[in-house]
């Protein structure tokens, strides 16, 4: 479905993102293990101050 709205993927490979015009929406498209990937690593030196465990 995302290939035929015309979302393009993602740098990674794993998820779509696009503007669907009819819409006039912006949509991304990721999977739920590229999701907490992402905000472990966007938060791994957040967690390493407060001296929590970052995985």
């Amino acid at each position: 479905m995302c290939k035929l709205s015309g979302l393009t993927k993602t740098h990674d490979g794993l998820g779509y993102f696009g503007y669907i015009e009819p819409y006039k929406a912006y949509v991304e498209v990721i999977s739920f293990d590229g999701l907490v990937n992402a905000a472990t690593e966007r938060n791994r030196a957040f967690f390493d101050r407060l001296g929590l465990p970052s995985s």
